[in-house]
């Protein structure tokens, strides 16, 4: 009976029209949108409106949490589930956001986090690291991206790297593509494009390739095309064929000879059962 309740909820929300700030914002802060088809730009306006009124929000210590924060957070993760179906963020429940970097009590760094997400349905974020994230959207660094990206690989019940996938056959070539990639990551990461914080586990991998996938799609399909294809069909878009606007390519740069908790980005991650905030 919920589940039916929900349906109707979610049907009459998505009769309603965009509202024309909103469609406003959209363009602005994905200019391909224009590019898009109407399936992909029908799927990116129905997930931003899912995603802004179907999800509980929290401005966190004081931050106060405006509309126009709501929508740049939803805008990036409807950007990743424009091709997939209406009920992709079904395990996210809560969108939690820090006005500041924030720290862990139980962090043995005691460094700044980024953002993390939970299995329980919540993603907490920085707004300075989402800020940083919109104002260099060809970096491969995009916290919203990565954190949203967790949520729909816990869909099938675990921080694995392998979210549900569409079909019983995607399975196989999933595992063997990310698994080469990976292993490759973690054995010549002087050689990599990607960012090193990728190498952590699996779960990271899949989160910071889909920041590359989406962010610098020419880039990974030159350097691991495979591992694009399989991203392509799961995400069900191709951002490599949208021209990008952007003035620069460069993608962020690790030093492979730094100390770990130096290389990649400051604790993100995937966050553990049990896991408290400060």
């Amino acid at each position: 009976m919920f589940g039916f309740f929900h349906y109707l909820r979610r049907k009459k929300l998505l009769k309603e029209p965009l509202p024309p700030e909103w469609k406003e914002a959209l363009d602005e802060a994905l200019p391909f949108a224009r590019e898009l088809d109407s399936r992909e730009r029908r799927g990116l306006e129905d997930h931003l409106k899912i995603l802004v009124k179907h999800k509980h929000w929290e401005g966190a210590a004081g931050f106060e949490l405006t509309e126009e924060v709501r929508l740049q957070v939803a805008l990036q993760g409807a950007r990743m589930a424009r091709g997939l179906p209406l009920d992709a963020f079904a395990r996210l429940s809560e969108i939690v956001i820090y006005g500041q970097d924030f720290v862990r009590p139980d962090d043995p760094f005691e460094g700044p986090v980024h953002g993390e997400a939970h299995p329980f349905g919540t993603v907490v974020l920085s707004w300075p690291a989402c800020q940083e994230g919109l104002a260099y959207p060809c970096s491969g660094y995009n916290p919203m991206l990565h954190e949203f990206a967790h949520m729909l690989d816990v869909s099938s019940g675990y921080f694995d790297g392998t979210p549900m996938l569409h079909r019983g056959d995607d399975y196989e070539p999933w595992a063997r593509v990310f698994q080469y990639y990976f292993e490759d990551l973690r054995q010549n990461p002087e050689a990599s494009f990607l960012d090193l914080y990728a190498a952590e586990d699996e779960a990271e991998f899949f989160a910071v390739s889909t920041e590359a996938f989406f962010e610098l799609p020419d880039v990974l399909l030159e350097h691991a095309p495979e591992l694009y294809r399989e991203l392509a069909r799961f995400y069900r878009v191709e951002p490599q064929v949208i021209p990008c606007s952007c003035e620069s390519h460069e993608p962020f740069e690790d030093d492979p000879a730094g100390d770990p908790e130096e290389v990649g980005r400051p604790l993100y991650r995937a966050s553990l059962p049990g896991d408290d905030l400060s």
